[in-house]
């Protein structure tokens, strides 16, 4: 006997108590509107109830198969007794019963119909399919079959649906992304990003969360470098052809995409790894290449900056090849492992010397090695007029005699030393060699120089006021005898500058010499990585 036949031939009607009733644990339907079981409580108030609750005897009380929410409402309004039908009815009927009438009744929500529909599904012996339930309900098989996807809601997804954050139409294109997508096209429901809950957002109309989807989630199988139709490639996902997750294969489930797409992004990249393998085994000398301009780490694959993509189209007349339209000695088949293009086989020249494909590339380069040198060669004159103006100022401090009493010449130290900015005191501490070796960034260091002054005798007080006179003229990389301390002191000392910078130059030359072998050194080109896949 059917659920159908079972409830024709239940005919024994009675009024009993309230408190006999108890609810069906397996009914679908869970949640119930609050504001509207007030208003039938209402109703029942004035009218009684007008639809007796259909019910089974079970370990002698009564189970309700159909009517919770006229039994809720009836609590509601303070009824003692209700009217009912009562049922044999077996548990696979009771179910049957609950999913297949009950569930088209009002205020079932749809992620409840989906449970109802798999628990059909999953009953034993009972032979359902989705054009089964579909042809038993009235409904649609597409319509069961959206129902069912709802289920493979994340739990996030979810609550916001059946709290009512979201509409069904934005849980079902939710529903049918891989997991890890979910949480990413569920925050885009929702405008002002700020806000501090769900509630507090505005829904966007689902068509725009469809849009962003199909922009930023589905990926066309239009042109796939790899066969849809093998299996072998990724044998636990088996072929495209038949996959449920193809917008082109499941259009029960897809009927408001129009291209042929495929919706788990981790499944499609992992077939674009095992066919870019296949490649590399069949082609060994096939060359890696990335979208990307620069690759962190030792790698095998070439960035963007190292090749050129070559294509030869037909010639136009009158028209000249650009150089990616022109061939050269050195072309190597190669294959995109990355990016929009990832798994494609296309020819390059990844050979910089090329005169056809990298002529632009080694202007640049060669004005930016010109810049470079540029560059350093005036860092290395600043550095080597600073160095010298540091050697005029220390044989000048050698010959600067005292001649105030010590008292009156710490006075001037004093004041000479905490005139000083940070950064040269900072410098004075590293020449007399107040700098902390173990810290390089010694913040003590501008104090400790501004102190010199309590130890010294009379003659380091004078060389020390003369040393912060002179600091500031020293850190200059220009000269000029109107208003440079270091060369008025210079020349009444008579200190030999002439000499002297001869002399730093030849110093500087030893040590850029001694860099220049170290950068070479370092230079040396490595072995190529050999290319592991995981």
């Amino acid at each position: 006997m059917s659920a159908t036949e079972a409830v024709k031939s239940s005919k024994e009607y009675l009024t009993i108590p309230i408190v006999d009733l108890t609810e069906s644990s397996t009914n679908p339907r869970k949640v119930f509107d609050e504001e509207r079981l007030e208003e039938l409580a209402g109703s029942i108030r004035s009218k009684g109830v007008l639809s007796p609750l259909l019910v089974r005897r079970i370990n002698g009380h009564f189970e309700i198969v159909t009517g919770a929410r006229r039994y809720r409402a009836a609590q509601r309004a303070g009824l003692d007794e209700i009217p009912v039908r009562i049922g044999a009815f077996s548990d696979e009927e009771a179910l049957e019963i609950q999913i297949i009438e009950n569930i088209q009744r009002a205020d079932v929500h749809p992620f409840e119909e989906a449970q109802g529909f798999r628990a059909l599904l999953d009953r034993e012996g009972a032979d359902y399919s989705i054009e089964k339930i579909a042809a038993k309900t009235g409904k649609a098989a597409s319509f069961i079959a959206k129902r069912l996807k709802l289920l493979d809601l994340t739990q996030p997804a979810a609550d916001a649906f059946t709290a009512g954050h979201i509409g069904v139409e934005h849980a079902l294109l939710i529903a049918k992304l891989a997991p890890e997508m979910q949480e990413k096209a569920l925050s885009h429901c929702f405008d002002g990003y700020f806000a501090a809950n769900d509630s507090e957002r505005s829904l966007v109309p689902a068509s725009r969360l469809q849009a962003w989807i199909e922009q930023n989630v589905y990926l066309s199988l239009k042109s796939v470098p790899f066969s849809k139709e093998d299996e072998r490639l990724l044998p636990e996902a088996g072929s495209c052809a038949n996959c449920p997750k193809r917008t082109g294969f499941n259009t029960l489930l897809f009927s408001e995409v129009k291209d042929d797409s495929c919706s788990d992004a981790g499944c499609f990249n992992r077939k674009l790894d095992a066919h870019i393998t296949q490649r590399i085994e069949k082609m060994p000398n096939l060359v890696l290449i990335s979208e990307k301009y620069t690759i962190a780490g030792e790698t095998p694959i070439i960035p963007r900056r190292n090749y050129v993509e070559v294509v030869t189209p037909k010639a136009r007349k009158g028209k000249e090849a650009r150089p990616e339209q022109r061939l050269c000695d050195h072309l190597k088949p190669a294959i995109y492992a990355d990016g929009m293009e990832k798994g494609r086989l296309v020819k390059v020249c990844a050979d910089r010397t090329c005169k056809v494909h990298f002529r632009e590339q080694q202007q640049q380069d060669k004005q930016r090695l010109q810049f470079k040198a540029e560059k350093t060669a005036a860092n290395r004159k600043a550095k080597q007029t600073i160095s010298f103006r540091h050697r005029v100022m220390a044989d000048v401090l050698k010959r600067v005699k005292p001649q105030f009493g010590t008292e009156e010449m710490r006075m001037v130290a004093c004041f000479a030393l905490r005139s000083l900015s940070h950064e040269l005191a900072c410098r004075l501490a590293k020449r007399h060699g107040l700098q902390n070796p173990k810290d390089p960034r010694d913040y003590q260091m501008a104090e400790k120089a501004r102190t010199l002054y309590k130890k010294a005798d009379a003659a380091g007080l004078a060389v020390l006021i003369f040393e912060a006179m002179l600091l500031s003229s020293a850190e200059r990389t220009t000269e000029s005898k109107d208003d440079d301390a270091l060369s008025i002191a210079a020349s009444l000392f008579k200190i030999d500058t002439k000499a002297l910078r001869t002399s730093v130059a030849k110093e500087e030359q030893v040590k850029a010499r001694k860099k220049a072998q170290r950068t070479a050194g370092k230079e040396k080109p490595k072995p190529r990585a050999k290319l592991t896949r995981k």
